[in-house]
């Protein structure tokens, strides 16, 4: 595979931030900055984050980028309006959701806090940080392919922070407070041999 076409990697992410119904607007954050979560990679688990700045240059790109429920190509949504990379929480897109049946049931569970951000991306080795006694993984520049809204997220650390309905404005006062996840556990059980790792040497 040439460097240019880097494999493409998906990452369960975080909750869908503010919800416009009426304008069939929600937005996301795709992906938080600097917060390690654990992955699989090359057939290993691996605690990757993604740096600041790793998806500078996204919001100048000209070709939209499509997005469906489940990362399932074809179960498509809706599609990404805007990106800001620049946000402190991560990269935050804006999304259109499409009048179907299945954009329908997308802004009900968006609404309702049931569905997260997740995107397909791509990363070349030289764009890569990894520390192998470590166990880490840091991309400092990603493609992302795809934007998808899903059930599980493996990236924690972000909640529902608003809905708004029409000019009816429900700010959230902060990130609430998550309740154990699949994938904080995997990470704490993770981290634990990491640390078990390096006491053995």
């Amino acid at each position: 595979m040439s460097e240019n076409r880097p494999p493409l990697e998906m990452r369960l992410a975080v909750a869908v931030g503010d919800v416009k119904e009426s304008q069939r607007l929600i937005e996301v954050i795709a992906v938080p900055y600097e917060q390690p979560a654990p992955i699989q990679y090359r057939g290993e688990m691996w605690l990757e984050s993604f740096m600041r700045g790793a998806f500078d240059g996204i919001s100048e790109r000209q070709a939209p980028i499509m997005v469906n429920r489940e990362h399932t190509r074809g179960d498509t949504v809706g599609k990404v309006l805007q990106w800001w990379p620049e946000r402190t929480e991560g990269l935050v897109a804006e999304v259109r959701v499409a009048k179907t049946n299945r954009g329908d049931e997308t802004l009900a569970l968006a609404e309702e806090g049931m569905i997260r951000a997740s995107i397909g991306f791509g990363v070349r080795p030289r764009d890569q940080v990894l520390d192998r006694q470590a166990m880490t993984r840091r991309i400092s520049k990603a493609f992302v392919d795809h934007l998808s809204l899903v059930e599980d997220p493996a990236y924690v650390g972000a909640e529902v922070l608003a809905v708004r309905e029409a000019d009816e404005v429900q700010m959230a006062a902060g990130m609430a407070p998550l309740e154990p996840t699949p994938a904080a556990a995997e990470m704490a059980a993770f981290l634990a041999s990491v640390k078990a790792r390096r006491a053995a040497r």
